[in-house]
């Protein structure tokens, strides 16, 4: 009779998984989170499983599918008690269906139906210790994992401890080398903080140059830190950083909080934190008040251009020289050894600073440099970065404002019944070497070639008031000065005769 309701069973195991499905989906939680398909499939799969293994008394392939499925619902996080719940289903319902369909008041049949229930519960009872042991297994194995991930954890949390330490330990030693770095620096260096503008870091080089302690620094803001010390904003210095991220290179002339004189270069800028973020404002300042008093010194006996030139190089000045194209004037006072020969020593003194100044202002004007002074002889170069043409004009036009300048001195000598002065001017161009000449222990920065020669002897052949240059300069001006052919002339050292060319009154013919 146990066979025809395994029969009658296998006849309506369709009924039969439906309504488990329904069950299952309904009384365990676990289950309704299942796709419905996978669910399907799982029943029926278990369902015909069970059959064959009531039907043969063979349990393998049973056994096998609990084991799956044990391990299906252990990995999607189902609790033992879930599991069961969903074994102890599978009987009522089968009860429930073979009483429906199954013969009615028939004594045998609740023999078999009795015998089928056993077999369930044993069933049953299997699941469960192959759920058991499944969820014990993976649980060791989770166990196992944990474990050795908890020694893995362990072992980088003492190599990251390592590493910290080390990197603790360049850190700091790399920030005493910048500290070492930064006392060590010719320019003064501060930083005040982006947030509070407190000075955090103050350099000695800095305490040098504004004679404020480092301890009355650090820690306050600059207005209240440098309140002795005169013409440096530091204030604006700081909102401007803030506004556009920079202060430009700025020369300034300061009084130290001890009184002193200086003249500085300031700039700053915004300074960044490892994370991008800004984290302040750094500022640099140069003394150059040794360099600026050696320009303006040096700058009374030759030109400022020159001074700096001279002080931007990388090595000491040696006897070298350049070829380059140069346009040379020579200006001398007509007749002034006549005029020295009546005036006293203050009065001729006089003339000649009147009359250099003169000459300096016009020259400097134009982009020339003075060479040098042989009495009452001035020699001048206009030479680069101007090509050979604007320095041929330029050279002209100073001789110009010469003339209008001697002019107007000897108006007021003239009303101050003293004698007047007159001009001669030579202008030439063409190759020479510019360098010193002399020896290692005394030198003269000059230029020598044949034009330096024929600029002199046409300044000697000029008149009063008189501008001669010379036929390359006249070239390279053509169009823009109007001249008066001389011809050829014989000058002394030449023997040649040289072009000769008279600078006309502007707008002259």
């Amino acid at each position: 009779m146990l066979v025809d309701l395994i029969q009658l069973l296998r006849a309506h195991q369709t009924t039969y998984v439906d309504r488990l499905v329904i069950r299952l989906a309904a009384s365990v939680p676990g289950y309704a989170r299942l796709e419905g398909p996978e669910l399907r499939e799982s029943v029926a799969g278990f369902t015909n499983d069970l059959i064959h293994a009531v039907e043969t008394g063979d349990a393998g392939r049973l056994t096998q599918r609990l084991i799956e499925n044990s391990q299906a619902r252990v990995s999607q996080g189902f609790s033992l008690a879930e599991y069961m719940r969903a074994l102890f289903l599978a009987p009522p319902v089968c009860r429930e269906l073979l009483r429906e369909i199954g013969p009615k008041n028939d004594p045998t049949a609740a023999k078999a139906f009795g015998q089928l229930e056993e077999k369930l519960h044993e069933i049953t009872a299997l699941a469960a210790d192959i759920y058991t042991e499944t969820a014990a297994r993976q649980l060791r194995a989770k166990n196992q994992e944990l474990n050795r991930l908890n020694q893995a954890l362990e072992a980088r949390e003492k190599a990251l401890q390592a590493e910290g330490v080390k990197v603790s330990r360049a850190l700091a030693s790399a920030n005493e080398f910048n500290s070492r770095v930064i006392q060590s620096l010719s320019s003064g260096v501060l930083v005040v903080d982006h947030e509070t503008r407190k000075i955090t870091l103050y350099s000695n080089r800095m305490e040098g140059i504004l004679e404020v302690p480092a301890e009355e620094a650090l820690g306050k803001e600059g207005p209240d830190a440098f309140a002795k010390v005169k013409g440096i904003d530091h204030a604006l210095i700081v909102t401007t950083v803030q506004a556009t991220g920079r202060f430009p290179l700025t020369k300034l002339l300061i009084t130290s909080a001890q009184g002193r004189k200086r003249t500085v270069f300031v700039r700053a800028q915004r300074m960044y934190g490892p994370d991008g973020e800004v984290e302040g404002t750094v500022f640099v300042v140069d003394d150059v008040t040794e360099r600026e008093l050696l320009i303006d010194s040096f700058s009374r006996y030759v030109s400022r251009d020159l001074v700096t030139r001279l002080l931007s190089r990388s090595e000491p000045l040696g006897l070298e020289g350049e070829k380059r194209t140069c346009t040379v004037l020579f200006a001398d006072i007509r007749g002034f050894t006549g005029i020295a020969e009546h005036l006293p020593p203050e009065a001729l003194h006089r003339l000649l600073n009147d009359y250099l100044h003169v000459m300096v202002e016009s020259i400097v004007e134009h982009g020339g440099f003075i060479d040098k002074f042989v009495g009452d002889k001035v020699m001048a170069l206009f030479t680069g970065p101007r090509n050979d043409a604007e320095c041929a004009f330029a050279a002209i036009e100073a001789a110009r404002a010469i003339l209008v300048r001697i002019a107007a001195q000897n108006a007021s000598r003239v009303a101050a019944g003293e004698k007047a002065i007159e001009v001669g001017i030579g202008i030439n161009t063409g190759a020479v070497v510019v360098g010193n000449v002399g020896d290692e222990a005394r030198m003269d920065f000059t230029a020598i070639g044949d034009a330096v020669n024929v600029a002199d002897r046409l300044q000697s052949l000029a008149k009063g008031s008189e501008i001669l240059v010379g036929g390359m300069t006249a070239s390279l001006v053509t169009g823009r000065v109007a001249f008066d052919d001389r011809g050829s002339q014989a000058v002394k050292g030449r023997a040649a005769p040289v072009p000769v060319y008279a600078v006309l009154p502007q707008g002259g013919a």
